[in-house]
């Protein structure tokens, strides 16, 4: 189904996904791919801000704020599997929480936080706002039973303390006026209303044919799919061999290397820890995984900084500036093994109103996020999707 056809009608105020969001889209599945992308000056117009939900069972991927990139695309060899030497932090991690319990309960839940700046302008102030949507899963273990998935803004207002005065010296408007690159049409920078309560709440609720989760980075698989995943390394490798021989994706099958790193998204998903263990055995020995080191998540957590795939090279807009060089990283739970935050952008340099090292947008699991008793309730004041389920 069309998901985001779904969110334009049930969110009538938000602008529509522009070309920016389909770019990166595209540059998530050449890195995916293994292929660099040199990013550079193209069509960086709009306020870009977007989700995916699907109607049942769905993973979210949210393609966040005014990142751009070109496709010039230059072939490289296929990865080979490596000593993980620099990525021993990984293989620590791997023995740490193999020896943990496996997690109990009737529903996973994975609230998911969207995230990211812009640069805004009003009563002759100039200031950051800091953008927050969120996108509620919860996916029962009995396939029989609903699957929820809801949605809403929770608040748009200023990033900082700083940015609160500024605000306040300019009048404490309602809305703001987006700063954009010179050259941009008025039509394409858009201004930005703030609020400070959950907003455009949309919601479904329905049983997923099959239990097949939304997710299909690895294929169409269910929790027990999942649930029968072996805990060890050479075993899950050989498992992955048959989902990436059996996938049906529309783009060319690369290597079962470069398909490898994709087992990163096992650290995404509802498997037991030693299944955890297992791919963080596998991912410490690729060439493309990188551990950074210890790292503060944009929500106050103590993680660890690691990068499956290519992460550096990358340009976004933020403010006047077109061209702010930008890294992505991922951001891992250092004693689960689990995600705290992925699609991490961070500035690698300073340009007016953002230092070095900000977070410039991110998706980030809420504390809440695991196995859970707990049903899920209808929301109130939530707007039910009328959109036939697939």
């Amino acid at each position: 189904m069309d998901e985001l056809s779904l969110l334009a009608r049930a969110l009538p105020d938000a602008p529509p996904p522009s070309a920016e969001v389909v770019e990166k889209a595209r540059l998530r599945l050449a890195a995916a791919q293994r292929k660099p992308v040199r990013p550079g000056r193209a069509n960086r117009r709009g306020l870009a801000w977007g989700w995916t939900l699907g109607a049942a069972a769905t993973t979210i991927a949210v393609v966040m704020a005014v990142v751009t990139l070109v496709s010039n695309v230059t072939a490289v060899p296929a990865p080979v599997l490596a000593p993980a030497r620099g990525n021993d932090a990984l293989l620590r991690l791997a023995d740490q929480i193999a020896r943990l319990p496996d997690e109990r309960g009737d529903y996973w839940r994975r609230p998911l936080l969207n995230n990211w700046l812009t640069r805004v302008q009003a009563g002759g102030e100039t200031f950051n706002v800091l953008s927050s949507s969120r996108i509620d899963l919860w996916q029962p273990r009995d396939p029989g039973d609903p699957v929820q998935a809801e949605q809403w803004q929770q608040f748009v207002r200023p990033a900082t303390e700083a940015d609160e005065r500024a605000w306040r010296a300019a009048g404490s408007p309602d809305t703001v006026q987006r700063v954009c690159t010179p050259g941009t049409r008025a039509g394409d920078c858009a201004k930005v209303r703030l609020r400070s309560k959950p907003s455009q709440c949309v919601y479904t609720r329905a049983a997923e044919p099959g239990g097949v989760l939304g997710d299909s980075r690895l294929g169409e698989l269910t929790l027990a799919d999942l649930a029968a995943l072996p805990g060890d390394a050479e075993q899950l490798r050989e498992k992955l061999r048959t989902y990436w021989k059996t996938r049906k994706d529309s783009q060319p099958k690369g290597s079962f290397e470069e398909f490898l790193a994709t087992s990163s998204a096992l650290l995404e998903l509802p498997v037991k820890p030693s299944v955890r263990a297992a791919a963080l055995r596998l991912l410490a020995g690729l060439p493309t995984t990188k551990v950074r080191g210890s790292i503060t998540d944009p929500l106050g957590r103590a993680g660890i900084e690691v990068t499956f795939i290519k992460s550096e090279g990358f340009t976004a807009e933020f403010g006047t500036d077109d061209e702010v060089a930008q890294r992505y990283t991922t951001i891992l739970d250092p004693h689960t093994g689990t995600v705290l935050a992925a699609n991490v952008g961070i500035a690698v340099e300073s340009t007016e109103g953002l230092a070095k090292g900000t977070f410039m947008d991110y998706q980030a699991w809420a504390p809440e996020a695991g196995w859970t008793s707990e049903r899920p309730e209808r929301p109130r004041g939530c707007r039910l999707s009328d959109r036939p389920l697939p």
